[in-house]
């Protein structure tokens, strides 16, 4: 009884778990080291490019090929300037809904130009509001913005 007891215990434990890593919770926890800036003013990724100025001289500018929407392919394009990583890592996960995360690299494509692809899934709801983190592994620092789709 007492076994049965132990068992169901790690079980309910484990899917506690599993929820709050995919929620983003737990795993965000695991970045503390990673500073994140956000963007000062509001910007729409559906019209311009969006930058986020760090420390340091330091930005980096985010622009998604248009037309894009969710269920096809997106490809991200990272302007980082003060940087001298060979790729950024690339981190979305949904703001008020468990989307799960979804991790991608951008490979540099020339000096301060990092290039990539992101796949979404379609919101049942309609509407999804996203954070898209732009992480560079070397200086652990990274740049926030919000992707509505």
């Amino acid at each position: 009884m007492l076994k049965k007891v132990l068992i169901f215990l790690v079980l309910i434990l484990a899917a506690v778990g599993i929820f709050l890593f995919q929620s983003g919770r737990i795993y965000s926890f695991f970045q503390k080291g990673i500073v994140f800036y956000e963007a000062q003013t509001k910007c729409d990724l559906h019209v311009s490019s969006c930058e986020i100025i760090l420390e340091d001289g330091k930005n980096i500018t985010l622009d998604i090929d248009k037309p894009f929407k969710a269920g096809e392919d997106m490809s991200f394009n990272v302007q980082a300037d003060g940087f001298e990583d060979d790729e950024f890592l690339v981190q979305i996960y949904g703001l008020h809904m468990d989307m799960g995360i979804f991790e991608y690299s951008l490979a540099k494509a020339n000096e301060n130009n990092y290039k990539g692809k992101a796949l979404l899934p379609t919101c049942m709801n309609g509407k999804m509001s996203w954070k898209v983190n732009i992480i560079s592994k070397k200086d652990n620092i990274g740049a926030s913005f919000i992707l509505e789709l």
